[in-house]
Parts: C-alpha cells; structure tokens; sequence
C-alpha cells in the first residue's frame, strides 16, 4: 500500500480527529504536489499512522459506547472552556461538532486539573435563579468582566454596561457553557433595568441588590 493510501485509509477512520487529521491532511496535500517529506516528517507521519490503524478503530468504536454513555455531557461543558485554550483547542472542537474524541487523549484532557474545576463549576447549583435582581461587586470590570452575544460597537456596549452598574438588572437565563476555571464562573444573562439588550456576567462578579430602581 502506498503513502498515500494509508494516508486516506486512516482519513476514513473515525479515530482519526483533531491534531491528527490535520496534520495527515497537510501531508495528504504535500505528497499529492509531488513534494518530498523531511525525516521529521516522515517520523510523525508513522506515529500518526500506528495510532489510527484498524485495530484503534475497532478500539475507538468500543469507546464511543462508553463515551456516549458516560463523558459526553460533561465533555461537552469541559470543551467550551478548552475550545478557548491552545493545548486541547482541536480536540474540543471535534466534541463540540458531536465527534467521538480518541480515549487516551480525551481522558488527559478530563482528567486535567482545569477540568475539574469547569465541571465543578458546571455541576453547581445556580446561586441566583431566573428573576433575581443583581448589581455588581466592587471587582466587576466593565472592559474584561462583561459578554455580549452578537457583534455590538463598543460605545453601545459601554452604555448598557454603565447603566448596569448604576441601577442592576435582572436574570433572564443562567448559561450552560462555563469559560474560564476560577471559583464562581458560573455566567448569568441579565437584562440591565432601562435596556433591551442583554449582558452576561459570571456569578463572582455579581450579589443581590437590595431593591430595584
């Protein structure tokens, strides 16, 4: 068999996802202009091909049962934070896309000690409910601690944010989707009092305001 068609054989293979994928596509692409590959090159590639062989798909399919089964949910909530992170960026993307991640990876990435403090995040009762009248803490940023979803000019977004932090506003939605790894980063949508436009905030930045006004 040639290169290239043990190549486009692993490329079949659902096991065959993130980094890998893409690094036998761009090889894919180089040996099909007639290119040469380095030592290096020549070295990944075999590595690459002895973890996505068949015996690793049939492996692979036997872990999608228990991936589906018993990560899937959780997996998903820890993608969303790893998507935004370089190491396991490629990974998450492919679980974000409904793909079955490779077990040996997957499990490193779970196991990781950010991980572990999404999912406690994720997994945490809301603190505030859908209704709550909030106001910021004294350690809200306005330019770092404050989402918007959809494209907004930044002198709109300034003036929702000002006007949260001088009358609050109420909880329309507690998010699913955890983004960073810190105590309290579970993110509420909130509707400033005065606007029709939403904000989102991560609970530690928020309390509850006395009354509304």
């Amino acid at each position: 068999m040639t290169t290239i068609k043990k190549i486009e054989t692993a490329l079949s293979r659902s096991v065959c996802g993130g980094w890998d994928r893409g690094f036998l596509e761009s090889i894919l692409s180089h040996l099909s202009q007639g290119k040469t590959l380095s030592l290096k090159q020549k070295q990944t590639l075999g590595k690459v091909l002895a973890r996505t062989s068949a015996q690793d798909q049939e492996r692979h399919t036997d872990w999608a049962t228990i991936y589906e089964g018993q990560y899937e949910p959780s997996a998903r909530a820890i993608a969303a934070y790893h998507i935004q992170q370089p190491y396991y960026k490629l990974m998450a993307e492919d679980i974000l896309k409904g793909q079955v991640p490779e077990r040996s990876k997957f499990l490193r990435m779970y196991d990781n000690k950010y991980s572990k403090k999404v999912l406690t995040q994720h997994q945490k009762a809301a603190r505030y409910p859908v209704g709550t009248y909030l106001v910021p803490r004294a350690a809200f940023d306005s330019y770092r601690h404050a989402e918007f979803e959809g494209d907004m000019v930044w002198a709109h977004q300034n003036e929702i944010i000002q006007n949260f932090k001088k009358r609050g506003g109420f909880v329309l939605e507690v998010c699913d989707v955890i983004k960073s790894a810190a105590k309290g980063a579970k993110r509420y949508k909130l509707l400033p009092i005065g606007e029709s436009t939403p904000i989102i905030i991560e609970e530690r930045f928020l309390k509850k305001g006395l009354q509304s006004h």
